[in-house]
Order: structure tokens, then sequence, then C-alpha cells
């Protein structure tokens, strides 16, 4: 049943309720809490939600909400809002939550920026860094070709929204082709052999450290080895001299043990 429209960036877009059994995998609470919607915007497949009863979360709270119904609906999720003043528009956007105030302000980077893109008709000239993950996962498995983005989420570090740009930027380079079934799932595949596909991924692949520096002890932290010493790892080469180690770019504490000149471990913050 078409239930209403909103607007975003002055384009009219109608709204559709979801039955609550195309809602599988939310628990009664969420089903009662919330409208849901079907929506498109530039062709791009989101679901909208409502909160009902004028119900109010934190920031916190509808970030942990819309990552949860991404989980069940596999696409972006976008709240819809009445109003809300600066202070809370800013914590939403900080806890990266997609939201729409009436016809005020809409909060979609990432599927603005794909609108945007595609008008301009420029092509990426790097792989974000999601993008290159998944690369080097289809690189390094066996036989597999084709993906969903359910089954890329039970493997890759990173939420709905991050793997669907990953998977633009990839289409965008033409290294691989996405397709939808009857059921509206979309399809990742990629169609060049592996040795092929690497040659042809090599102009837009880009180193994924951000900064290196030096520390005579390494502290408790989620680090993992790099560099020759990785490689040595799996290889017969000889590992260097010095402990190398990389650490993703969030999880790294900044502190006075750590220069930018020499010490026993060569630390890679990675992006």
């Amino acid at each position: 049943m078409r239930e209403k429209k909103v607007s975003i960036l002055g384009a009219k877009i109608e709204l559709v309720s979801i039955p609550q059994n195309e809602l599988k995998g939310l628990n009664t609470d969420m089903l009662l809490r919330f409208f849901y919607y079907e929506a498109t915007f530039h062709n791009q497949a989101i679901c909208i939600v409502r909160a009902k009863n004028n119900e109010v979360y934190t920031p916190l709270k509808y970030r942990k909400i819309t990552e949860q119904i991404e989980q069940a609906v596999c696409k972006p999720v976008v709240l819809l809002l009445d109003g809300i003043n600066y202070h809370e528009r800013e914590r939403l956007i900080n806890q990266g939550v997609y939201f729409i105030i009436s016809d005020k302000y809409a909060f979609l980077p990432t599927l603005i920026a794909n609108v945007r893109a595609n008008k301009k008709g420029k092509l990426p000239q790097k792989l974000i860094p999601a993008a290159q993950y998944l690369l080097l996962h289809y690189l390094l498995t066996d036989n597999e070709q084709e993906f969903t983005i359910k089954e890329l989420q039970e493997i890759m570090p990173y939420n709905y929204l991050a793997i669907s740009r990953a998977v633009i930027n990839l289409e965008d380079c033409k290294l691989c082709q996405t397709s939808k079934d009857e059921a509206g799932t979309k399809h990742i595949r990629f169609v060049y052999p592996k040795r092929e596909f690497l040659e042809k991924s090599q102009k837009y692949l880009s180193s994924p450290i951000k900064k290196v520096v030096f520390s005579d002890s390494l502290p408790k932290a989620n680090f993992s080895i790099s560099g020759i010493n990785a490689l040595s790892h799996y290889s017969h080469l000889n590992p260097e001299q010095y402990g190398s180690v990389a650490i993703w770019d969030r999880d790294f504490q900044v502190d006075a043990k750590y220069n930018e000149i020499e010490g026993n471990y060569r630390i890679e913050i990675w992006k």
C-alpha cells in the first residue's frame, strides 16, 4: 500500500509500507516500535523507518537500531524525523546515522555522492579501503566468483553500507558486475579470471598504510604481523631484523612511546 511521499534534495520519493512478513530477523519489539517503508532514491533501494508514538532515542541507540535493521533488510536504512535541534543532528552525523528531517535536511552522504558522481560521469581513480579488502578476499578465495552482500557481511569487518559502497566502487571501476534476482537480492560477480582481474585492478590499488611509527615495545592491542615478516611466515623468505606489525587506525592509541625514526618495532597504521 502506498503511504506517503517525502522530499530528498527536492525530489519527491514515494514510500511503500513493508509487510511484517518481509522483515524477518527483527524481533517483535522492533516491529512494534517503528513504521517500515521501501523507497527508491536515484535507482538505489533504501529502507526508511519512522518511530511510532513520537518515541525519541539517543544517537548511539539510533545507530544500533539502524545497523540491526540493515542486517534484516539488506539495504541502506534512513531515519525519517519530524525535527531535531542542531546539537542532536550533529551527534547523529557523528554516529554515521542516515536521516531525513521532513523537507528541510537530509544526511545521506554516500547516496548523494553516488548521484553526483554519476551526474558528472567521473570514474573513480582509486579503490576505497573496503573495496580493496573485497578485491583481496576474492583473489584469496578458491573457486567462488559470486557473492551477496549478506554473505560478505559474515566475512568482512564492515557493515552493510560500507560493503554497498565497496561494491559500487568496484562496479564503477568495471571490476565486478551486479544483478538482482526475483527476490530483489543483489548478486556481485567477478567475471575475470583472477590473474587478469589482478592485472586490471593494478591502476586502482593504493597502499593501506596511513602512517608508519616505531617503538621499542608493543602495548597490548590488536596488532597483526605485516610487511616482509608476514611474507616470511608463509614462505621461505627470511624475516626482517625488527618486528613489523600493522593496526587499524581506529584502534591505534598514540602516546609518547612512539616515534617516527627508529625502534625495535615498525608499526604500520592502516586505513
